[in-house]
């Protein structure tokens, strides 16, 4: 064979090795936006689960139980005595001096705290403590007065002397806390939270594991309800599944042609 035909054969480097750096950059470029994705969403559930454990170490029912706190909560009871209405008559309404106040306890008991309403029918009480009392007049020629109360929930107490014998007038003063039920929402929505939480970091798990996508982005969405940081923990939740939409390919469930 001549010269002029010997057989030539030439390979186009170039483009082989710019095939293998793009190839290889997208590779990486990959793996980095799937751990920044991963990232984002341990750090979100992190929060969340941070969240949760606040909300039981806030639980209301601990503080009330507190001896550190169970005799510091007093209050001032102020209150005024009117003499009752006479429609009739077009009397009434007027102040009593000389009236004078009890409290009892839940058991009937007198406890230390009395008064004597002053020339406006006014009298106070300082330093009671906030619990449910029985605040009693007993005076004579009008008919005995009983009102339940917890000291500090109202900021005078209005109370009416009404002449006569008969049955004491009774009135219940105090509000419906529901605490039993604010504690239980309470433990509720903390462990909802936690759970919401863990919900995240399965879904980590999974998108590093890389077999389930839509999966993946479920357990994440469970997730968001972590409410960790208010708004700041779902937000970064909510960025990493959007970083793992672009990482479909990863995972072995997607065809690469989605």
């Amino acid at each position: 064979m001549s010269d002029e035909d010997d057989l030539v054969v030439r390979l186009d480097v170039d483009e082989e090795v710019e095939s293998a750096v793009y190839r290889e950059s997208t590779e990486d470029a990959l793996a980095w936006t799937l751990n920044v994705s991963i990232g984002m969403i341990v750090a979100g559930s992190l929060l969340g689960l941070w969240f949760g454990i606040l909300l039981f170490a806030a639980d209301p029912q601990d503080v009330l139980e507190n001896p550190l706190f169970a005799d510091e909560n007093t209050a001032t009871v102020n209150g005024q005595v009117l003499s009752a209405l006479d429609d009739e008559n077009y009397t009434g309404g007027d102040p009593v001096e000389g009236v004078r106040i009890l409290l009892l306890n839940m058991d009937d008991e007198p406890t230390s705290h009395s008064a004597f309403t002053d020339r406006d029918g006014r009298f106070s009480m300082e330093n009671v403590p906030q619990e449910s009392f029985i605040l009693k007049i007993s005076e004579e020629g009008h008919r005995v007065v009983r009102t339940t109360f917890i000291p500090g929930d109202q900021a005078v107490l209005s109370l009416t002397l009404t002449p006569g014998e008969g049955e004491p007038i009774e009135e219940d003063l105090r509000k419906d806390t529901n605490l039993e039920s604010a504690v239980l929402l309470a433990s509720v929505v903390a462990s909802l939270t936690i759970v919401s939480a863990l919900f995240g970091f399965v879904g980590a798990t999974e998108a590093r594991r890389g077999k389930h996508y839509r999966r993946t982005q479920y357990l994440c969405g469970l997730a968001l309800f972590s409410r960790g940081g208010i708004f700041i923990g779902p937000l970064l939740i909510l960025v990493g599944m959007g970083m793992l939409s672009a990482t479909k390919r990863h995972f072995e469930d997607v065809d690469d042609n989605e």
